[in-house]
């Protein structure tokens, strides 16, 4: 047995962590079956690639905003019970859009309604979601599950959008919007049973939640590991995240293929996510997170710029395996490298920074790439943002001080400061 499979065996031999990780799972196929399914909705209704943006704008800002509450909540009360709370309203959020959908609303404005309303929940459930797999494991096994979750993460963007895609073009999208409801009271129910491995430790703040959120954020600013792949994230998420989301118009304006075929787009890469994940569970000594970020930015880049110039969906889907491989290394590096590096008693409140730092970057993306795209087209914006994370990727590697050997700082142990 290799150690890559010993490692993540242990992980899942925790039964708390192995049902958290698989209603993850269930829950998240159901949210690709819904971001796959409204962009498909929103561009069938208007015809215009700016709608798609916009979805994003309304999924992401709401989160953006209250996900610094969220970050406080963590650190404060107890994430498993918040955890239940945001799913619930998640779920309401959803059943709303699937019964919209069922009795025809047609008006893109009405529609988008459920959506910000599910961000919302989403930004307060995020940091607690995100910490609580600390909870959950041995610290010696931290890396292995923040891993493994990744892997849960990619098959479910995997497996969403295949079944979505199938819906569409059998039933019709409301009936992907149900199953997405119904995920939902899954991880209630299965939060309803499960305990952290080791009780949390409650951090009492006298302060606003600003207030708190700048002491972590001045925190940050002393750790550059965290900084860096700060940044490194926020790259990806403008510049390579919007391409799930444009799939859609590639789909449609390029490639002229069905919903079926769309899904599998969108399945492939999370495929490609999915064939990386032994890289990112490597032992750090032979393949640091420093390494994989830079191979993600560097594989974003050229997947990109070949999918701008392919004309050809057959041609197109080993790339598409091959971008999706390239995206999870940064997304997926750069957050184990800020749980790796931050210090427990901020924990939550960091990984709500880099929550809203990440989300932010895909509406810019978002809206930026269907302005360009409705104005001069979708690949000629494809070639403009391959191009922007390779001099991102060459302006981080030439940085002072190290540059991108900083990801791989060793855990702040410190106490918290009187």
């Amino acid at each position: 047995m290799t150690e890559t499979t010993a490692q993540r065996r242990s992980v899942l031999r925790h039964p708390d962590f192995a049902w958290f990780w698989a209603s993850s799972l269930v829950s998240n196929t159901g949210m690709w079956m819904s971001n796959l399914t409204m962009p498909v909705v929103l561009y069938q209704i208007t015809g215009s690639a700016l709608w798609v943006g916009i979805f994003s704008v309304a999924n992401f800002l709401p989160s953006i905003l209250l996900t610094p509450l969220g970050g406080v909540w963590a650190d404060r009360y107890d994430r498993r019970i918040l955890m239940m709370l945001t799913q619930l309203g998640m779920g309401v959020a959803g059943a709303s859009l699937w019964l919209m959908l069922l009795f025809g609303v047609r008006e893109p404005a009405l529609l988008l309604l459920p959506v910000v309303v599910n961000g919302a929940f989403g930004g307060l459930n995020g940091p607690s979601f995100m910490a609580f797999i600390n909870d959950l494991v041995p610290r010696d096994e931290l890396r292995a599950a923040v891993t493994i979750n990744s892997i849960q993460f990619n098959i479910a963007r995997a497996f969403g959008p295949m079944v979505a895609g199938l819906l569409l073009v059998t039933t019709g999208p409301a009936w992907a919007l149900f199953v997405n409801f119904l995920t939902y009271l899954l991880v209630v129910v299965v939060l309803l049973f499960i305990r952290a491995r080791t009780p949390q430790v409650l951090v009492k703040h006298e302060s606003k939640m600003l207030v708190e959120m700048r002491k972590a954020a001045a925190y940050m600013r002393t750790q550059r590991g965290i900084m860096l792949a700060i940044y490194a994230g926020i790259a990806g998420a403008i510049f390579g995240q919007p391409l799930h989301a444009f799939s859609v118009v590639l789909a449609h304006t390029v490639y002229h293929v069905d919903e079926f075929k769309l899904g599998m787009i969108n399945a492939l890469l999370s495929l490609g996510a999915i064939l990386s994940i032994p890289l990112l569970s490597a032992r750090a000594r032979r393949f640091p997170l420093t390494r994989a970020v830079a191979w993600g930015l560097g594989g974003s880049a050229a997947g990109i710029i070949a999918l701008s110039i392919i004309p050809s969906y057959e041609i197109a889907l080993p790339v598409f395996v091959f971008t999706g491989a390239s995206m999870i290394l940064v997304m997926a590096g750069t957050n184990t490298v800020i749980q790796l590096i931050v210090r427990n008693d901020l924990r939550g409140r960091v990984l709500a920074l880099r929550q809203i730092s990440f989300m932010s970057g895909i509406p810019i993306g978002a809206v930026l790439g269907g302005w360009a795209s409705d104005a001069i087209g979708v690949q000629p914006y494809l070639m403009w943002t391959g191009l922007a994370l390779i001099v991102v990727l060459v302006a981080m590697r030439y940085l002072p001080a190290g540059g991108f050997t900083s990801m791989d700082d060793p855990h702040d142990a410190a106490e918290p400061q009187a």
